[in-house]
């Protein structure tokens, strides 16, 4: 599907001053129960050519304090657990990230719930609270409210249901899709995950895929995600994370609908989707290797077609009004394997 002069510079437009920066969404310091210190963080960071890595570390929030988390090189939050106490007990059990910029906002959602019974100094550390349903779902949406994104990390290993809605609290959280804790980029863990994902956005559901590494040892380029952001701040990543802007995987996907970008809805009668890929960061860039796009429309692959390492590539086509959403993936076809999911765009009707 040839992509025109006019394709090509609305997507250039709509991207335009914004660079890929490549980080992890999930991980631990030895604030918390990992391994490394922020300090020994940088230095793996700039070993691998990471620009950021998110610390969620558990029962805390001790690390967003601490003189070496600096903003745009850390990504900031806390990863608590719980059971929904209203759901079956082997279905209810989960983790939960919940991701900030600065962590007032986080200090002042733990006080305003008191089931964590967090005494709101920076040292206290906080408990792992039931909630119901309804009260989770409360606590999702306040989390959204103060400007935070939601992830539910590592779904799978945790709840056990066969009903992908059990798994939704909101739309527009992420869902880590990609998990590479003890496991390979396409490994067991991550085909349930994203077989459930999959079952979500069929319902309807509009949550976004995530990465995420949850090492603990020592930092890894595993489960990289790329943002287009406009500045490295850790606010800047923040914003695109929320709008559903972003690459689950270490390739650049950029895409629209008219001039909406991916995590959003509009409408698409009568409309052009652009996707260009590119930018592959180099724990996955070979240039012997070839690499496959492939566009859904819904779940239905609808355009599949061989791509390099190391060039753009601009894709356009005619969107069709009665599908429910498109998104593409990206493959390297010597390892087999699926190495970066865009998320999608949805049909407002």
């Amino acid at each position: 599907m040839r992509a025109f002069k006019k394709d090509v510079a609305l997507i250039e437009k709509l991207y335009e001053h914004r660079k890929p920066f490549y980080g992890e969404l999930h991980d631990h310091s030895n604030c918390g129960d990992g391994k490394n210190s922020l300090a020994q963080w940088r230095t793996g960071m700039e070993a691998m050519g990471m620009d950021f890595a998110t610390i969620v570390d558990h029962r805390q929030v001790e690390h967003m304090y601490h003189p070496d988390f600096i903003d745009g090189l850390f990504l900031g939050g806390s990863e608590p657990g719980t059971r929904i106490t209203d759901m079956p007990d082997d279905t209810g059990r989960m983790h939960y990230n919940m991701l900030f910029a600065d962590p007032e906002p986080l200090v002042e959602l733990l006080l305003e719930f008191p089931e964590y019974q967090y005494g709101g100094n920076i040292t206290d550390r906080f408990k792992y609270p039931g909630f119901t349903r309804e009260r989770f779902t409360k606590l999702v949406e306040t989390v959204l409210a103060k400007g935070g994104f939601f992830v539910h990390p590592h779904p799978s290993s945790l709840m056990r249901s066969d009903d992908p809605t059990d798994y939704w609290f909101a739309d527009y959280t992420g869902f880590e899709v990609i998990y590479a804790y003890r496991d390979t980029r396409d490994g067991e863990k991550t085909k349930a995950n994203y077989k459930i994902w999959l079952g979500m956005l069929e319902a309807g559901k509009k949550v976004y895929a995530t990465c995420g590494c949850d090492e603990h040892k020592r930092p890894s380029d595993k489960a990289l995600s790329t943002i287009y952001a406009y500045r490295r701040k850790s606010q800047c990543y923040l914003d695109q994370l929320r709008k559903g802007d972003f690459t689950a995987g270490p390739v650049g996907v950029r895409m629209c609908v008219g001039e909406t970008l991916m995590g959003g809805t509009t409408n698409f009668a009568n409309n052009r989707l652009v996707l260009k890929v590119g930018d592959f960061h180099r724990c996955v860039f070979d240039p012997l290797h070839t690499y496959r796009v492939v566009l859904f429309a819904g779940k239905k692959r609808v355009f599949s077609q061989k791509i390099t390492c190391t060039q753009d590539s601009y894709f356009a086509f005619n969107t069709k009004e009665d599908v429910p959403f498109y998104r593409a993936e990206i493959w390297d076809e010597t390892l087999k394997s699926r190495i970066a999911l865009g998320n999608p765009i949805w049909n407002e009707k």
